[in-house]
């Protein structure tokens, strides 16, 4: 991972600075804020050396470069908006698992039933529309043309959030059911995907001739192993919250962390871009090792390496 992690990041740094300088000051220019930044950067010096420079920045300053736009360093600018993302999605979230995981298992227990095909529809549409069409349709429908949420239909800000407390809860009605439909769909789907192929297991015909009901196979065997691929997933999603949603932000018009990366690439604002990009390749690489490491935790069938069978 720490090799992968450098080696993309270099590329990272390379291309970005391959890319021309839009905020360098004219000729006749003078911006002496610009070339101070300049020289500490080592921009004058060869794309090694300035590498160097940035990772020696970070590990005796902390400063991860200089927005020119926004004139602080970028890593008060990103991570002063982390905060703000976590709260937008974080309920969702905690509502999406269970709700997607229980749907998972109603589906499954009753396979080509009503109960089933009602569910399986539910889910082959909220997969098949992009959650940024369903958010744009629900804003026109219960906020423009039937006024059932605040007008306009976007997130409150936080002195909205100070003039109106309860004004500002209700405007994260709507993005958050936006977001629970999105999510829900792909949890119960994978969930009835797996607990069908566990309820044909010839464990559960074994587990019914011991005297297991159907209920008691399932929940004590079948359902603890369906679970298994899907339980790093669930504290990983924790993770990914730190990384916001670039579109539904843009869309509620909430200042996270999604956002940032958008502002940094219609500024240009280079610096920035690169600290997202690296902070999305962390958080990402971050998330694959933590979920390998904990299969052999919650699977012991996935443990190696330790000399017995």
């Amino acid at each position: 991972m720490i090799i992968t992690f450098f080696v993309v990041v270099f590329l990272f740094f390379l291309i970005i600075h391959l890319l021309p300088d839009f905020h360098k000051p004219p000729i006749m220019g003078d911006d002496a804020n610009y070339w101070i930044q300049y020289y500490k950067e080592g921009r004058d010096k060869p794309i090694v050396v300035q590498f160097y420079i940035w990772i020696s920045n970070i590990i005796k300053t902390g400063s991860f470069g200089y927005s020119q736009t926004q004139r602080m360093d970028v890593s008060l600018i990103l991570f002063s908006k982390i905060p703000t993302t976590i709260k937008f999605q974080l309920i969702p979230y905690l509502i999406t698992v269970p709700l997607g995981i229980f749907l998972g298992i109603i589906a499954a227990l009753h396979k080509n039933k009503l109960t089933d095909n009602v569910i399986s529809i539910g889910i082959m549409i909220f997969i098949s529309v992009p959650t940024f069409v369903v958010a744009v349709l629900a804003q026109l429908v219960f906020g423009w043309q039937l006024h059932w949420v605040n007008t306009p239909p976007f997130v409150a800000t936080a002195s909205e959030f100070a003039q109106n407390f309860w004004k500002g809860i209700a405007s994260y009605i709507l993005p958050s059911i936006v977001m629970i439909l999105g999510g829900i769909a792909g949890w119960a789907r994978s969930i009835r995907a797996e607990l069908t192929e566990q309820l044909t297991q010839d464990y559960m015909l074994l587990a019914r001739s011991k005297g297991l009901s159907q209920r008691q196979a399932t929940f004590r065997h079948a359902l603890k192993n369906a679970l298994v691929p899907f339980a790093p997933a669930i504290f990983l999603g924790f993770l990914g919250l730190l990384s916001g949603s670039i579109i539904l932000e843009q869309i509620f018009r909430v200042d996270g962390a999604g956002k940032i990366y958008l502002y940094a690439f219609n500024n240009k604002d280079y610096p920035l871009l690169l600290l997202d990009m690296v902070f999305y390749e962390f958080i990402g690489l971050t998330s694959s090792i933590l979920a390998d490491l904990s299969y052999t935790i919650l699977d012991p069938r996935m443990r190696v390496g330790s000399g017995k069978l």
